[in-house]
Parts: C-alpha cells; structure tokens; sequence
C-alpha cells in the first residue's frame, strides 16, 4: 500500500516539476524598442559601506536615458561610512540621491520604513528595487520596463545570480536559481507566487492601487508582501523573464549560521502566503516526508523514488544555468540535494515554533507572523 502511495508521489513530483521547468523555458516576452518610462531606482541601505561603492558603480554604467532616470540611496540609521560614500556619488552624479530615513513606528519600521519613505519622494512611473550589496547590468532598467508595454502588468521580478567560488557559495547559487526558476515557471502559468527584491520592479500606479506598504501588513519580506499585494489585486499581473542582460549579481551567506538566518526570514514571511503558494512547497515538504517514512516502511521502494527526485531536480537546474552560463554551478549539486532536502524538513514546523528573526542587527518578534 504505501509502496503504491510513494508511487504516486513521486510522478505527481516529478511532472511538477518537468511542468515548471518548460514553463520557466518559455519565460520569454514580447518587446517594443524605444519605451523609456520615467524610472525611479529605490535603494534601501543599513550599514553597507562595504558595498555600496560597487552598487553605485554598477549604478553609474547604466546605459538607460539619465534625464528619465533618478537613484534614491535611503540611508536606514546607518552606524558606518555608508551615507559619506553616497554623499560622493551624488555629488558627481546629480541623478543620484540620498535620503536619510526617519524613524518609523512599533508597526511600520525596518527596511519597509526606509524604503517607503523613498518612495514617497519620488514620482515616477516604474519604481526599481535593488539591494545596496547588489551590483546591476548597464542594461538593467531598459530590459527590465520592456514588461511594462503590457499595461496589465503590474510588478515584474528578475533573477539574482551569486558570486563566490567555494561549494558553499555555488550551492546557494544553485538553490537561488532553481528558486527563481520556479517562480518564474509558474508566473508564466498564469500563477503567480513569489519574488526576491534584490531584482525587482512594479509600476507605480499599481504599487498605489493597493495602497503601498502604509496599506500592506508588516513582513520581514516586504519584497514578497509587496508582490503578493499587488499580484492580489486581480486587476495587475506579474512577469518574471529569464533574460541574461537584466541578471544582478549579489553575494551569498559568508557561513551557515548567516544562511540559516536568512531562510528563517524567508520562511518567516512567507507566512502570510496564499493556498496557491501553500499547494507548490507544501508538495515539496509533503514528498520529503514521505521518502523519510519510505527508509522505515519501503526501503525497496526508496531507490527508484530517490533517482527520480535527483533527475528532475537537475532538469530544474538548466533554465537558469543555461541561460546565464553558470556551469561551474553544477559542482554543488550534491551538496545542493541534501541541503534542500533538509532546509525543506526542517524550516516549517521551526517558523511555526518560532516568532523571532534576527536581521540587519535588528530582532523582529510578533510582527512577523
């Protein structure tokens, strides 16, 4: 019987996953040369004067019109040299600016204080966000507002690749990837689920239809609560292209202690997800479970489930791989399968059991959940 019920588990998981990976393949819009939106590019920093000069500099390349185009640096109460290093920038570069956030209150604080505030000095009619540790392509903004020649959409994210040459990094490289992958598959279905800030947009007459982030419950994730409100309208859609000349380049988590921080936060946010989001991980955790209880009740059965998980979870690789030619990434595949496997199991029921999350040497309690 429960050889039978892993059985079938595993196809459903399998052509989950094949379905994903083609639609992600097909992540692909139409374009119209020449559209060139007054864009406002949102950048929240805290503490960053490690890399913000790279940001800016990667910032400064852009190729897109500078008379349509204007950088907001909010500085979030940094403690270090990241507001002198902006302040020079600026001066060089009027189109850049900095803006010192104020402090905001017990229920609208943090990062989604900052970067509202920049927003709201702002006017125009896509808004761009990226993080301060972030390095963006010269092509970045006129790729980017290519989605928005369809006026139904209202908010388009966009991959993030990770530097780094240890296993350690590569793997998070690989785990970003297939992430984005499947985000951008299933936005390409017509559902979609999620987006990482660090490459992402959304036009602001649709960011003031939901009221902005003054209307939106607090999360640790704004990115993502801002995603789900606009995606949640039913009057604005989503695009999530797999396009090489708008990829950002991040850096991943120095050790596992930082790792595990960073997905309790994405965990943490992910809280307030919908049926739809709940149906595409809970099949994940749901399959994972089912191949620790296959080691106990159908050892025999647990091999064939095993090659098949690694055969589509590799073909989930390829989109993005492929795409922007990150080949050595495959090296941390091994290490990639038992870390997912993991991190799947474990982070749930944990968020479930835990209120508090540790980011940018803030603790977020209640508010998370």
């Amino acid at each position: 019987m429960f050889e039978t019920f892993l059985l079938v588990f595993t196809l459903f998981y399998a052509f989950q996953i094949i379905v994903f990976c083609l639609a992600a393949l097909a992540a692909r819009y139409p374009t119209r040369p020449g559209f060139t939106p007054t864009v406002d590019i949102v950048i929240a920093a805290r503490n960053e004067e490690q890399g913000i000069g790279a940001c800016l500099a990667s910032i400064v390349n852009l190729t897109y019109p500078k008379d349509r185009l204007r950088v907001v640096v909010v500085d979030d109460r940094s403690t270090d040299g990241t507001a002198p290093i902006v302040r020079g920038y600026s001066a060089e570069h009027p189109w850049i600016t900095l803006l010192t956030a104020a402090p905001g209150t017990d229920h609208f604080q943090g990062k989604t204080n900052a970067v509202t505030q920049a927003i709201e000095a702002t006017s125009g009619e896509v808004i761009l966000f990226t993080d301060a540790d972030c390095e963006v392509p010269p092509r970045w903004v006129e790729e980017t507002v290519q989605s928005y020649t369809d006026e139904k959409v209202g908010i388009v994210a966009g991959f993030t690749s990770l530097t780094g040459r240890r296993l350690f990094e590569k793997m998070q490289a690989l785990d970003w990837f297939v992430l984005f992958s499947v985000a951008s598959g299933v936005i390409r279905l017509g559902f979609p689920i999620t987006a990482v800030g660090t490459n992402l947009s959304v036009r602001r007459r649709a960011y003031d239809a939901v009221g902005g982030y003054r209307s939106i419950p607090f999360s640790v994730t704004e990115d993502f609560a801002l995603f789900q409100a606009v995606t949640g309208t039913g009057g604005f859609k989503a695009r999530f292209p797999r396009n090489r000349s708008a990829l950002v380049m991040s850096h991943p988590c120095r050790d596992w202690r930082e790792l595990y921080r960073q997905k309790k936060r994405w965990f943490a946010g992910g809280k307030g997800m919908d049926l739809l989001n709940v149906a595409v991980f809970s099949m994940d955790y749901l399959f994972s479970l089912a191949l620790i209880a296959a080691i106990f009740i159908a050892p025999s059965a647990l091999l064939g489930s095993l090659i098949v998980k690694l055969v589509v979870d590799f073909l989930m690789t390829l989109p993005a791989l492929s795409t922007f030619r990150r080949w050595d990434a495959l090296a941390a595949f091994p290490l990639y399968e038992l870390y997912y496997f993991l991190y799947v199991l474990i982070y749930p029921p944990l968020v479930l059991l835990t209120h508090d999350v540790l980011w940018k040497e803030r603790e977020f309690g209640s508010l998370t959940g």
